[in-house]
């Protein structure tokens, strides 16, 4: 059993580490490499809790809370409707890709609360998450100066000069960004709270250089979601926050191409395409309130819906919501965004009982960092799809698994 535990574990820092670096397109017959340690996490997870009794008591265990808890019902009930919702789609291959890419993440969510509920564990995948970042980051500022690996349409020019938008290796910078929002505020409560000046030094240039990766994706909705994590930070923290990053913040915008950025926010011109695919999914939400139009299914009905209503929308075809919340009710109706949300107010009540009452310095500084980045993050995506980027939403989830499974600690030393 200790052997299998051991390889499971390992396989999920593997799986932790390799998801963004390896490109989709590389695997075995069609199926991608990190897809096949996925497949091979959940074999050897099958296996360990057949053979050996501990492990399938665990498991039972496992199940029956996981549909007694508030978080696991509310993932349940999404689950349930994704599923039945390959029955009405149009595009059903599409329906149960995205089901299934769900389960994944309900999958990865139940084996780290479960499984790995104990605090040197937990700190190991904190820290092999906090290594892909460095290396992510890394990667960003070679590809700023080189273009390393980079499409071309991110290599924009101005009347002030060119701007290079990085994406590392998560093909767009927008995706980029979002994953970027994810890890920045829990490093900056690290460089706070450490106390040892080392590590202090460390988590401080770790912070400047997310932040610069940051800054480099010029990512609008990114920059919008900083401010709000900051001012998250300042009530859960510290007032004092928001002083230190405005004056921050009045300096970065004397970047040209930063300054041309945030001016762009208030461009009604840069903003319509993404107003126009809003309206397209409030009609969806229209005529298919309770069930929606079927899981992934948004973009499969978007041009029907552009001939049906005669929309002026030009050469869009097949695009995304660019909203998640608007995606989740459009495809799965009330059912689906209701559970939707209820995952997501659960889960920062849940992050915020571990802050709140572990004894852990660490545990406190990055999970409150972790409310933030959650809070941000949810805020980018009123104008983004980033909860289904799997590159960067896998995160999402990997945070939230982490949190439940020190709350989930049995012999409850980290509190």
């Amino acid at each position: 059993m200790y052997i299998c535990q051991k390889i499971l574990f390992l396989l999920t820092c593997a799986y932790i580490i390799l998801l963004p670096l390896i490109p989709q397109g590389i695997g075995f017959r069609g199926v991608s490499f990190t897809d096949l340690i996925l497949a091979l996490i959940i074999f050897v997870y099958i296996i360990n809790s057949v053979i050996f009794k501990r492990a399938r008591e665990n498991f039972i265990n496992g199940i029956r809370e996981f549909f007694t808890d508030k978080l696991g019902i509310f993932m349940a009930i999404l689950l349930a409707i994704m599923l039945a919702s390959t029955f009405y789609a149009v595009d059903k291959k599409l329906a149960l890709n995205e089901s299934a890419r769900f389960i994944s993440y309900v999958f990865m969510y139940f084996v780290i609360k479960y499984e790995f509920n104990n605090k040197k564990q937990i700190n190991i995948l904190i820290k092999s998450y906090m290594f892909l970042s460095f290396v992510l980051c890394s990667i960003g500022i070679v590809q700023y100066f080189t273009g390393f690996a980079l499409d071309e349409k991110f290599i924009k020019t101005y009347e002030f000069g060119g701007a290079i938008r990085i994406a590392s290796t998560l093909s767009h910078p927008n995706a980029y960004a979002g994953y970027l929002i994810l890890i920045i505020f829990p490093v900056i409560m690290l460089s706070i709270y450490e106390k040892n000046k080392s590590k202090k030094i460390v988590y401080i240039l770790f912070s400047i250089l997310v932040f610069t990766n940051l800054l480099m994706t010029y990512s609008r909705n990114a920059l919008l979601g900083f401010a709000i994590g900051v001012v998250v930070l300042a009530l859960l923290y510290s007032i004092k926050l928001l002083f230190a990053f405005s004056g921050f913040g009045i300096l970065t915008l004397l970047i040209p191409s930063v300054f041309h950025r945030v001016r762009d926010i208030t461009n009604l011109a840069q903003n319509e395409s993404r107003i126009k695919l809003w309206k397209t999914a409030l009609m969806m939400i229209k005529e298919h309130p309770l069930l929606g139009v079927g899981n992934g299914n948004y973009v499969s009905q978007y041009d029907t819906y552009i001939q049906k209503y005669r929309l002026d929308y030009n050469s869009y075809t097949h695009y995304p919501t660019h909203n998640s919340y608007l995606k989740v009710q459009s495809e799965l109706g009330i059912v689906g965004i209701v559970s939707f949300l209820g995952i997501v107010i659960t889960g920062l009540f849940r992050v915020k009982k571990l802050y709140s009452t572990t004894r852990d310095k660490f545990h406190n500084a990055f999970y409150m960092g972790v409310m933030a980045s959650m809070v941000a993050f949810l805020f980018m995506n009123l104008s983004d799809n980033l909860f289904f980027v799997p590159k960067a939403t896998t995160y999402f989830w990997f945070l939230l698994a982490t949190a439940e499974a020190l709350l989930n600690n049995p012999n409850k030393k980290i509190i």
